[in-house]
């Protein structure tokens, strides 16, 4: 198989893994009004929405979203003229298009086109929009299958008209920067104003672009025109097919992007270590920025509302504000009372109304009120009989005052040692220097039980003498760590070890070691012991049947008489002698001299010993 074919293989499945992931998805089946309203960022009230978008079988308007950062726009409407879901990618036709059979002559659509040219498949959307500020804007992706093969002979368009008070006519907003050009497939594309295209391949393979279909469009693009405030003008979106209906363009309008240069609210604390209006201590300023109108006097008009009390938990606030010309910002202060009241966690929100009448808000700000800063005592734990220092990390400029004072080094400073020998609370007072804000916390220490480590050393019948069981009998304990005095360590709580003493050596003692912990705080305790291992276990490997009194039976050292199975085979496999309860007492009868297999093996069956045994007679 060719080599290229091997990768194609390879590549297709993370294709389609990656397109599941992240895509252009297209909601079609959307009110046009919601799509719309989506539209409208700060300063704007949309009304009288009409549409007027003949189609076949796929709706030709929607909304869409995009996280694959293709568009350089997240989420808005979506007009084409043809379906909405033939925008969705992979580029994978350099023709795509659907024939809404729409024949429909828009004459605005006509006076920014060639003189003669007839219309496709033109879908129109207008809507009243009401302005607070003097400059209206919005930001747009244009996109279209002509490209690159059409784009002298046959140019999609797109128009975004706006008409009302100081406007002349039906304006065309959607013009190449710095230009009076609509934006067009003739007016950008990859020779003319090619800093604003993005060539996105000819849909001959599917990998061009994973997630849009058109072969081109353009950059994010802003328009703006000067406006008049509080007046209603009329938008009106339109785009077609121009000469034939067989290639589909598309219109992709950012979602809040309609908007006017609203004023803002913003707020900064007195006291800004604290991110909350703190009662009695840390009030709060709000600043109104404008970005339009600047050269004329206006007066802002603001509402208050929120859990919080205006008179109570606050006061002194302004219900309207005057800026004079050229004045681009007022701040003023909001003082956060000492109420008395246990109202922890309050809220104050600032409406700053709009001018123009029926238009929304125009910003909205949420200040949290609290009684107190925050400042977290962390608990403690310690061993009976020892102290534990608190608020080992303490913040500089900030004063302290514990209570009880009983048991504490010091009462009045920051990180005093606490000894008690039962559970106890404390109550943290901490005053900042600066702003005499208060806060409090209190702090529990819980005294845990010193353990007390203790075991025995215990044999077993069915184990060999090398193995040493240790019976755990530590109190006021959870975790254990042994030192076996070998070189081998470990943190059962009743671990059975196994010595590796040699055969004919001497006794040899090995030291004991447990350490018993208590999980909560650690707190030890610690006991050791001796065990004795020498000569205990010892397998013979030759058996001389001669009754001279050695060596005359198959005898072990070092395990129990009738605990354990033995079984003896010859050299080529057939067994001899067995025996499940073995009395350490074969002694070869009946079988000749030579080389014999033992095997022994304990009743639980995890000790299991084998090897050669030599048999003379």
């Amino acid at each position: 198989m060719p080599k290229g074919k091997i990768l194609y293989l390879f590549f297709l499945p993370f294709f389609w893994l990656t397109n599941a992931k992240a895509q252009l998805k297209v909601d079609a089946q959307i009110s046009i009004e919601d799509a719309i309203n989506r539209l409208v960022g700060q300063g704007v009230k949309v009304s009288n929405i009409r549409v007027n978008c003949p189609s076949g079988s796929g709706r030709p308007y929607g909304y869409f979203t995009d996280n694959t950062g293709t568009l350089g726009i997240d989420d808005g409407l979506i007009m084409t003229t043809g379906s909405a879901k033939d925008a969705i990618g992979p580029n994978n036709s350099g023709s795509k298009g659907q024939s809404n059979k729409n024949d429909n002559q828009d004459p605005d659509l006509q006076n920014i086109t060639n003189t003669g040219e007839k219309q496709f498949d033109a879908c129109v959307i207008e809507f009243d929009v009401e302005v607070f500020a003097d400059t209206l804007t919005f930001d747009y992706v244009f996109g279209s299958e002509e490209y690159l093969e059409f784009i002298k002979d046959y140019h999609d368009i797109f128009g975004f008209f706006i008409s009302g008070p100081g406007i002349s006519g039906r304006l065309n907003l959607a013009t190449v920067p710095r230009t009076f050009d609509p934006v067009s497939v003739k007016n950008i594309n990859n020779a003319k104003n090619s800093n604003l295209y993005v060539d996105n391949g000819t849909g001959a393979t599917a990998f061009d672009n994973l997630f849009v279909q058109y072969d081109g469009f353009t950059k994010r693009l802003e328009s703006k025109v000067a406006v008049q405030p509080c007046q209603i003008y009329r938008l009106k979106l339109a785009i077609c097919d121009i000469k034939d209906d067989i290639y589909d363009a598309g219109i992709f309008i950012a979602g809040k992007s309609l908007r006017t240069k609203a004023p803002s609210l913003s707020l900064r604390y007195e006291f800004p270590k604290f991110a909350t209006g703190i009662e009695g201590c840390n009030g709060v300023f709000v600043k109104i920025k404008r970005q339009s109108q600047i050269n004329k006097p206006i007066t802002f008009y603001l509402s208050y509302s929120g859990t919080a009390t205006n008179g109570l938990d606050y006061g002194n606030v302004p219900d309207s504000i005057r800026m004079d010309s050229a004045q681009a910002e007022y701040e003023f202060f909001i003082p956060i009372g000492f109420d008395k009241i246990a109202d922890d966690n309050e809220t104050i929100l600032i409406d700053l109304l709009n001018p123009c009448p029926g238009l929304p808000q125009v910003d909205q700000l949420s200040i949290p009120v609290r009684e107190t800063f925050d400042y977290q005592q962390k608990d403690e734990s310690i061993c009976l009989g020892d102290s534990v220092q608190l608020n080992k990390s303490p913040i500089s400029g900030y004063l302290y005052e514990w209570l009880p004072k009983v048991g504490l080094s010091c009462y009045d400073c920051p990180s005093p040692y606490a000894k008690t020998d039962t559970a106890k609370k404390y109550l943290s007072k901490v005053k900042d220097i600066e702003s005499t804000c208060m806060a409090e916390d209190s702090l529990e220490i819980q005294v845990n039980p010193v353990p007390i480590a203790d075991f025995t050393l215990e044999s077993n019948e069915n184990y060999t003498s090398l193995d040493v069981f240790f019976k755990n009998s530590s109190k006021n304990a959870a975790q254990f760590s042994w030192t076996f005095g070998d070189g081998n360590t470990g943190v059962e709580k009743d671990p059975l070890h196994t010595y590796t003493a040699g055969f004919d050596t001497d006794t040899v003692y090995y030291p004991i070691v447990l350490v018993a912990r208590n999980a909560e705080q650690s707190c030890t305790d610690s006991t050791s012991s001796m065990v004795k291992i020498g000569n205990p276990f010892f397998i013979p490997n030759l058996i001389t049947s001669n009754n001279d009194g050695l060596n005359d039976a198959f005898f072990i050292q070092g395990i129990q008489s009738g605990k354990w199975l033995c079984e003896i085979y010859n050299r080529w496999g057939k067994k001899v002698f067995e025996n499940d309860r073995y009395l350490l007492d074969w002694k070869a009868e009946n079988i000749n001299s030579g080389v014999y297999f033992y095997k022994i093996q304990n009743q639980p069956g995890d000790r299991i010993f084998s090897g050669w045994l030599q048999v003379f007679k």
